[in-house]
């Protein structure tokens, strides 16, 4: 098989080409003497690191030990669903104890040994620990080093963490037969790991936290026709039994990491593989039959690669880079390092029926994951409290390095609506958290794997690349990555190697500590401009335009401005006080340009906040859009909805701010605008009506008019076909607008709109025509046909079903699940939730509510009554694993409300049915919704209706 040959071949690679190495100088595992300090060398030897200022608070193992190397051997019984398990553990001993205590959860212990000698062991179930202990009750003494073996058993869970089972069908021959009568498909099982963040405690008895790195040779018992993978290469493999139904795969010893980032797959896979300029090899595994939709997942990871070793001034520090597709996945990826496992759809792709979403999402993934081999595996944060420091920094990475790869894509103008826009929309709640959060127990990190972790920490993180410069930017990440390689940090230990490379001495340190520890982001207002000076103000900004602020938050905040004379500059901090004056001197302060004279503030949308400004500024600055770039026009139109809403400026501005982009023609603008026109219109149709009696259908109906004369017009400019020389971009946008037209349009057959995308639908299902039915568009066309479906029973049951069941790639599986939350009746919105609640699997099962719930009123409120009927078994389908799923479930079923009735409704339910571990997102999505329903009564009572009808009325037909 390919991926025997694979192996082989990597070996020798291997052997002649690079080999792991730890950082020079560093103390080596043996022979320890005493505590090492977060930098890898002795505490006694160093003494330059201070403590996490948490450190005290850590529900942490004793601190008398800690692992140097694991042996681990691992049998997989598959068909029984579990494995048996033999590690053996090299432990520095740096304080007196009677005792070892590991983490171990859902595992049998059977015998164990201190020294070659009996221990006996006590399990604590609640605390996930073992502790062992000689039989013959003797005194482990500082200094020395003692063995810690231990045999017991596993269970392949199917929750999606520790070590799991997931099931896949496969299609023979592959890719089906020319007639559906020669197509069968078979179930299999396959074995994978996800560790992050303390799951690998359910795989071996292990020192669980991330700053007890250790050496890890590893060995796997796996079925022979299986292939068996982990972090380092194979070294050898040895057939067992007379038929040679088994095989043990021994594996390289890797160099020190932590134990969140071991890691295992074995299943049956075919590969495409490549070497890097510098001798890596990368390989990307993918189902058996289908190896080309791993090639642009694995050009894209070559080319990173490369990038990032001349970027990081250190090599790869492994021999090989291998990518893993798993059929259930709870994330997007997971970093592993040397052997990254992937959700099906964030790595594999068919290159000729792709959406150019999903290009943009794989090479961002891949090239996410391959900054986390440096950046969180190289270098480890101390304690789960700098998770930030792995994920902002990788979201910023992933970024920069496809923006180098492929520049067409504008993915700096992206982010500012993508990344820095859902960062600004949580971190404007009350119930948001400072992007460096402190953690005691180490169970709590779930809950900041979120929108302030990575999209927030990215954000900060360009921040401090538009302050310092790219050379001086570079200089102390090279510098940061040379001293802690192989080992530990905090926060504070890359501001110091970013302020010790500033050539203009830039206090980073001080900036970049009160954006990390300080919940929320400033309003930054114009209050006037003058003779070349700002006067500017800064207030903390709540999405509900609330201004009570106990904390009295101020930050120091980088001003970057550019007047109506073209030129951004750098114009100085703005100190951490609620006014400030800062020189800015530019041809229009000293013009009389009148009203028409304006300054950008936050140019170029370098810092996470938001900004106003005068009303006659306000004026000039959308009348001349043109004179900015995207990012700054998206910068203004993203500011107008979020000052809105926040009563920070009134609606009919805001719309006479949307109405300025009538004339847009950058894609990644036009993008933003069709968003805020959705979100606009979703949340005032889920309200009530105004307080003056305002006509809430009219309303809505008006709305709809101005928002089609908006949207349309790409549409027309775009077609339904894609062309060979549409940009990337173009191609993007063109699901998008085809997506949000339904959003405007009745659900009416005779509709135009509705009886292409039928027409298309019925091709595409007749003749299997991907041309009739892109990808871009695929889930937007199935809403639209079952929603005005004139037997929509019968095209569930005849079409969609057996159409999810004959789609292969699970890209048109989600779509299609998408689709179905469109279901226009009550029997068939029940049928089709209970269809995700037991037909789907546990990773996707959630798009039928998401989808469901964005549909329409009827759709929301029956996710929402389904969710509350069926809690039970919503909670046993996610059971043990990640919160993120039903993160995502919750969000589906209560995410579209927005009145204050709905609010009180929601957190009535949720006080009598808790649920701890998602607790965060709960309070958020009910705060959210209040700060919904105030922004309906304050829309409808303002002079916006009129507006509407005003605009509407002077529409010509389209």
């Amino acid at each position: 098989r390919s991926s025997e040959q694979g192996s082989e071949d990597l070996l020798l690679l291997l052997l002649g080409v690079r080999a792991v190495s730890h950082k020079e100088g560093m103390d080596l595992p043996g022979g320890f003497a005493s505590a090492l300090c977060r930098c890898g060398k002795m505490v006694e030897a160093c003494g330059a690191h201070e403590a996490a200022a948490d450190e005290k608070t850590r529900v942490l193992l004793p601190s008398h030990s800690y692992p140097t190397k694991y042996e681990l051997h691992l049998r997989l019984r598959l068909e029984d669903h579990a494995f048996d398990g033999d590690v053996s553990v090299e432990v520095a001993v740096t304080a007196a104890t009677a005792s070892l205590t590991v983490h171990a959860k859902e595992l049998t212990v059977k015998s164990a040994w201190i020294d070659g000698k009996p221990a006996t062991f006590d399990v604590d179930e609640e605390a996930t620990t073992a502790t062992f202990e000689s039989s013959e009750k003797k005194i482990l003494t500082p200094g020395t080093t003692a063995t810690l073996r231990i045999v017991y058993a596993g269970v392949l869970n199917s929750n999606m963490c520790g070590f799991y089972r997931s099931t896949y069908s496969t299609t023979f021959p592959p890719g089906g037969g020319e007639d559906a009568d020669e197509t069968r498909r078979n179930k299999k099982v396959m074995a994978s790991t996800q560790f992050e963040s303390i799951d690998a405690r359910r795989c071996f008895p292990c020192w669980d936290e991330p700053l007890k790195k250790a050496t890890f040779a590893c060995s796997l018992t796996v079925p022979s026709q299986m292939t068996a993978l982990s972090n380092m290469p194979e070294r050898r493999v040895e057939t067992l039994g007379p038929r040679g139904a088994e095989k043990t795969v021994t594996f390289a010893e890797s160099p020190r990491m932590s134990t969140y980032l071991l890691a295992f797959v074995v299943g049956e896979f075919d590969l495409v593989s490549k070497l890097t300029n510098h001798g890596v090899v990368v390989r990307c595994l993918t189902p058996v039959g289908k190896p080309d939709l791993g090639t642009f997942a694995l050009d894209c990871a070559v080319a990173a690669l490369d990038r990032y070793d001349d970027m990081f001034g250190l090599p790869y520090p492994l021999p090989k880079a291998d990518m893993v597709a798993i059929p259930e996945f709870a994330a997007g990826a997971m970093e592993n390092w040397g052997l990254v496992t992937f959700r099906e759809v964030d790595l594999l792709l068919d290159a000729s029926s792709a959406s150019s979403r999903q290009k943009q999402r794989v090479a961002e993934v891949v090239i996410h994951e391959l900054a986390h081999q440096w950046f969180g595996n190289l270098v480890t944060m101390d304690w789960w409290s700098g998770l930030w420091l792995n994920e902002g920094f990788a979201t910023w990475m992933e970024t920069g390095v496809a923006d180098a790869l492929y520049p067409e894509w504008d993915l700096w103008v992206q982010f500012i609506d993508g990344f820095q826009g859902r960062a600004l929309a949580l971190d404007a709640l009350r119930s948001s958290h400072p992007i460096e959060v402190p953690i005691d127990k180490a169970e709590d990190v779930e809950q900041v794997f979120d929108s302030i972790s990575y999209c927030k920490g990215g954000s900060v993180i360009r921040m401090a690349h538009a302050l310092l410069g790219d050379d001086d930017f570079v200089e102390g990440l090279r510098n940061y990555m040379k001293e802690f390689q192989y080992a530990n940090v905090t926060t504070n230990d890359l501001w110091d190697a970013w302020q010790k490379a500033s050539k203009t001495k830039q206090p980073v340190k001080a900036v970049m500590n009160q954006w990390v520890q300080k919940v929320g982001f400033p309003l930054v207002t114009v209050e006037s401009f003058e003779n070349g000076v700002l006067e500017l103000t800064q207030s903390r900004f709540f999405a509900d335009g609330s201004t009570e602020d106990d904390d009295k938050t101020y930050w120091t905040i980088p001003i970057f401005a550019q007047s109506d004379d073209g030129e951004r500059q750098f114009v100085g901090l703005m100190p951490p006080r609620p006014t400030a004056t800062l020189p800015f001197v530019s041809s229009s302060s000293r013009s009389s340009s009148g009203g028409k004279k304006f300054v950008k503030i936050n140019a170029g949308q370098y810092v996470p906040c938001r900004c106003k400004y005068p009303s006659l500024m306000n004026s000039a600055l959308v009348a001349n859009l043109a004179a900015l770039p995207p990012e700054d026009r998206i910068g203004i139109l993203s500011d107008a909805a979020a000052l809105s809403k926040a009563g920070q400026l009134n609606p009919e501005s805001y719309l006479e701010t949307l109405a300025a982009f009538q004339d847009e023609r950058n894609d990644a603008v036009v993008s933003t605008l069709i968003a805020e026109l959705v979100a606009l219109y979703r949340t005032i149709a889920r309200g009530r009506g105004g307080k003056k009696g305002k006509d809430h259908a009219e309303v809505l109906a008006n709305l709809r008019g101005v928002a089609k004369s908006l949207v349309e017009p790409h549409l027309d400019r775009l077609g339904w076909d894609p062309k060979d020389t549409d940009a990337h971009l173009a191609r993007k946008l063109r699901g998008e607008v085809v997506g949000a037209l339904p959003v405007f349009f009745a659900s009416s057959s005779s509709s135009s709109l509705f009886r292409e995308a039928k027409a298309r639908f019925d091709k595409f299902v007749r003749d299997h025509d991907t041309e009739a039915l892109p990808s871009e568009y695929q889930s937007a066309v199935y809403k639209m046909v079952f929603a005005s479906a004139e037997d929509p029973a019968a095209l569930y049951a005849d079409v969609l079903l057996p159409l999810y069941e004959r789609l292969e790639l699970n890209e048109e599986k989600k779509a299609v699940l998408i689709g179905l939350g469109a279901a226009p009746t009550d029997d068939l919105r029940v049928k089709v939730l209970d269809l995700a609640l037991v037909g789907v699997k546990m990773q996707d099962f959630f798009y039928v509510a998401l989808s469901m719930s964005g549909a329409s009123v009827a759709g929301r409120d029956a996710a929402w009554t389904h969710f509350q009927t069926k809690l039970d078994d919503y909670k046993a389908k996610v059971g043990d694993s990640g919160s993120s799923i039903l993160d995502a479930s919750i969000t589906g079923a209560c995410g579209g409300f927005a009145t204050a009735e709905d609010a009180d409704a929601l957190a009535a339910f949720f006080d009598e049915n808790p649920l701890p571990r998602n607790a965060r997102k709960i309070d958020q999505l009910i705060e959210a919704v209040r700060t919904n329903a105030n922004y309906v009564d304050a829309f409808l009572n303002s002079n916006a209706p009129a507006w509407l009808h005003h605009h509407h009325q002077q529409q010509p037909p389209h």
